[in-house]
């Protein structure tokens, strides 16, 4: 037996929340719409109840149902919830941008998507990637893509359903067959962050002066200042923290903390919290290695802040973040589950697994209204793809009964 509990992500009463936006059709003249999953229901109307006022939730949530919203995805990667209830949901090998409706999935139409898939490289790990929607400007769809020579931000308009032509606002971002990062969020600030990998240059993320493992702050309005350093950024330049290996997800409470997964090489995986121009670390610390005798997790000591969560790589290789009110949720691929780490009002608590069953997951989103969404990753080449893989589902989420 459960008690049921509605997720209501509170940063979604402030000004400025992380997705919203209307998007998509067909990808062709001759598709159309197509029923995925029979027995799908509609996404849930906006709630009206108030957001909470205060930040922190149970010890431990569980799946109390479990609902699957569309089917035969192929390397899915990214969710964007927007405004109206639909989600947007790139594809990375193809560079296929859809919108899920009532169970119903349209590819997005337009000249856009054949000039993005013709800019796109799926080499190893790259491929369309992160997408960000920001509330002030829905009109504008920002992607991350892997092109032949680097990772790049691309602003495609949306005119009604239809994308406009891709316009590169960022570029030079190094790519390689592994550690391309890829994320892409709107900040309760309004700004564009971005997550870069290490590209295989781990010596380069221990640098500030570049875009090696790193967090990036930048405008993105969809004025000639896309892709510029955000103001009061710690460098004076696009960099927001650096030390890292691989960022493929975070998110933020409504107190203004971010947190951050980093995928570690052999020994330990990472939740940070993130601050302006902080030093995580890589490649000489992994995790807590190499930290002083008694340094805590969280700690900053000799210029390095270490993580507040850590996992062995067997346990996480932790993707997409999701941030409520109540808890951190990470999509974990080489883990096969999803992991919630229950917020307090000043730290956070003591993670536990909230779901195990859908193999490789990459991906989770919480909406305005409290709904959370999970994305698999069974078809990326590395995982065993079930019948009907990849999934988007939906979970509902309860407290356990006493």
């Amino acid at each position: 037996m459960f008690t049921p509990l509605r997720i209501v992500a509170l940063a979604c009463a402030l000004p400025l929340t992380l997705a919203a936006c209307s998007a998509g059709s067909s990808s062709d003249a001759s598709a159309s719409a197509e029923r995925i999953v029979t027995g799908t229901k509609p996404a849930a109307a906006e709630s009206t109840t108030p957001a909470p006022t205060m930040i922190g939730g149970p010890a431990v949530l569980e799946v109390a149902e479990q609902v699957t919203v569309t089917n035969q995805l192929t390397a899915p990667w990214d969710i964007e919830v927007t405004a109206d209830g639909s989600l947007l949901v790139s594809e990375r090998d193809s560079a296929t941008i859809s919108r899920v409706r009532a169970g119903v999935r349209t590819a997005l139409n337009g000249p856009g998507v054949e000039a993005l898939r013709g800019m796109v490289d799926a080499d190893g790990e790259g491929g369309l990637l992160g997408l960000a929607i920001s509330a002030e400007h829905p009109e504008h769809i920002y992607a991350y893509i892997t092109r032949e020579d680097d990772n790049a931000i691309v602003r495609l308009d949306l005119h009604d359903d239809l994308l406009g032509l891709p316009t590169v606002v960022l570029e030079g971002i190094p790519a390689a067959a592994n550690h391309d990062g890829g994320r892409i969020k709107f900040g309760p600030d309004g700004y564009l962050y971005v997550s870069t990998g290490d590209a295989g240059e781990p010596e380069l993320a221990a640098e500030s002066d570049n875009f090696y493992g790193k967090i990036l702050r930048v405008v993105a309005d969809g004025s000639e200042a896309d892709g510029t350093a955000a103001p009061d950024n710690p460098f004076g330049t696009r960099v927001w923290s650096y030390g890292h290996r691989n960022v493929e997800g975070f998110g933020w409470v409504a107190d203004g903390r971010m947190y951050a997964s980093e995928l570690g090489a052999n020994a330990e995986d990472e939740l940070n919290l993130i601050v302006a121009g902080g030093n995580y670390g890589w490649p000489a610390h992994e995790g807590m290695s190499g930290a002083p005798e008694g340094t805590s997790p969280g700690d900053t000591v000799d210029g390095v802040t270490y993580p507040v969560v850590t996992w062995t790589t067997s346990e996480a290789s932790p993707s997409g973040v999701a941030v409520t009110y109540e808890g951190i949720y990470v999509a974990a691929l080489r883990g096969e589950q999803i992991w919630r780490i229950p917020l307090t009002e000043d730290g956070i608590g003591t993670p536990h697994t909230l779901l195990s069953d859908l193999g490789r997951m990459r991906d989770v989103a919480v909406a305005p209204n409290g709904t959370l969404y999970a994305l698999t990753s069974n078809t990326d080449g590395r995982g065993e793809a079930a019948e009907g893989d990849d999934l988007l589902v939906r979970l509902t989420l309860a407290e356990p009964e006493a």
